[in-house]
């Protein structure tokens, strides 16, 4: 599977490595890439955490997709259906446009709505590292393709 691949489609399955250093990776990119385009975005201002730059809300957008594409190939490796990558990668575009509109921001002043929706998301997201980081994918081939760790391992379909 070539970079392209790995990080562009949703295709195929990979394996639990591939997935943490997929992972690792792109939270890597994005924070740094968004800490050199607003070195401000990360502090507060008067004892409140101010929203996210216009262009560090885009680069983080830009990531979304290869973030989402790596999570789709590790449901598809768990045999699960593969559009709950997609939810996943939606609610993190919706979260990051959340957060450049200012919500999700203040944790003690939020009202109780943003309070829902922030532990469903942290409900979901904590579910989707579990599954996909710590379970091991369905063995033998699948409707998604061949086990990963078969042809790691040199073994034939």
């Amino acid at each position: 599977m070539t970079l392209s691949d790995y990080f562009l489609s949703p295709r195929g399955r990979i394996g639990r490595q591939e997935y943490w250093l997929g992972m690792l990776a792109m939270m890597a990119v994005t924070i740094i890439g968004a800490s050199l385009i607003d070195p401000q975005g990360f502090t507060n201002a008067g004892g409140k955490v101010r929203p996210p730059s216009f262009a560090a809300t885009v680069w983080s957008l830009l990531f979304a997709w290869p973030t989402t594409a790596v999570s789709i190939k590790r449901f598809n490796d768990r045999d699960w259906p593969w559009w709950l990558g997609f939810a996943l990668g939606a609610s993190m575009t919706a979260f990051v446009i959340a957060n450049y509109n200012g919500y999700f921001l203040d944790p003690d002043g939020m009202p109780a709505i943003e309070r829902l929706l922030m532990a469903c998301a942290a409900v979901a997201f904590t579910w989707s590292l579990f599954e996909n980081g710590f379970q091991r994918g369905t063995s033998g081939p699948n409707r998604y393709g061949p086990d990963p760790l078969d042809q790691i391992q040199g073994t034939p379909d």
